[in-house]
């Protein structure tokens, strides 16, 4: 798999970052929360905006505006991933109208750890804007979450990871902005701070990554090695707060 060469070591250090605890972040506005970047261990640079509408704790209709600066989009992007700490909640818990479609069997009480969801109707829930304004809009393709899709030690603390993986049905040009909108999203119970990251995979040959409409997602795991038609790159973090 063709990582960029400080991919892993910047994913690494971002995602280990997950658990830190710093103050709250107003939810009506933009901003990178570059006073936070002390507490956080997220490198100003790597900071990336986010709005959330509709929901402090416990929200049942949260919409999530997260941004990604045109700088940032280097190569043309043919898939977005979002990875989430464990924490904020099981895929059904969290998102509208998803099902358990791989590892779904319960074995002696308990749930399998990588279970993998689809959505019903996924551009009921996700819109990918994108240009000046976020005035043009790509569709999304067979978009999956994969739970605890990854892992990485923080000290001698083991931090899981879910992965929301959103293929897009056209690729978007390099140097755009981009927004990820969710919608109907049930914010957790009991609040707090969450480390969202997000990478972008840029297919290398000239079939694209995907074969048909109902292809797969790109496993943009660092740990994942078989996929050779890709590169992927970690771009940044939003440093989400749910507060009352």
């Amino acid at each position: 798999m063709l990582f960029s060469k400080t991919l892993k070591h910047r994913l690494l250090a971002g995602l280990a970052a997950a658990g830190c605890a710093i103050a709250a972040t107003p939810l009506a506005t933009f901003a990178q929360n570059s006073g936070l970047t002390i507490f956080s261990g997220v490198n100003r640079p790597n900071l990336l905006n986010y709005r959330i509408e509709h929901g402090g704790r416990n929200a049942r209709n949260a919409r999530y505006k997260l941004r990604i600066p045109a700088k940032k989009v280097e190569g043309t992007v043919a898939q977005i991933s979002v990875y989430y700490p464990d924490y904020f909640g099981e895929a059904d818990e969290r998102f509208r109208d998803v099902v358990c479609v791989e590892n779904c069997e319960v074995t002696e009480g308990e749930e399998h750890p990588n279970r993998i969801f689809a959505f019903e109707d996924p551009e009921d829930v996700i819109e990918i804007g994108y240009g000046r304004g976020y005035d043009k809009e790509v569709g999304v393709g067979n978009v999956r979450i994969e739970e605890n899709c990854y892992r990485v030690w923080d000290g001698d603390q083991e931090k899981y990871f879910n992965c929301l993986r959103i293929p897009l049905t056209e690729s978007i040009e390099a140097r755009n902005p981009i927004e990820i909108k969710l919608e109907h999203i049930r914010n957790p119970w009991f609040g707090g701070t969450f480390y969202f990251h997000a990478l972008l995979v840029t297919c290398l040959d000239e079939n694209g990554c995907f074969t048909d409409a109902d292809h797969e997602p790109v496993n943009d795991s660092p740990e994942f090695a078989d996929f050779r038609r890709a590169s992927i790159d970690y771009v940044g973090t939003w440093i989400v707060s749910i507060a009352d």
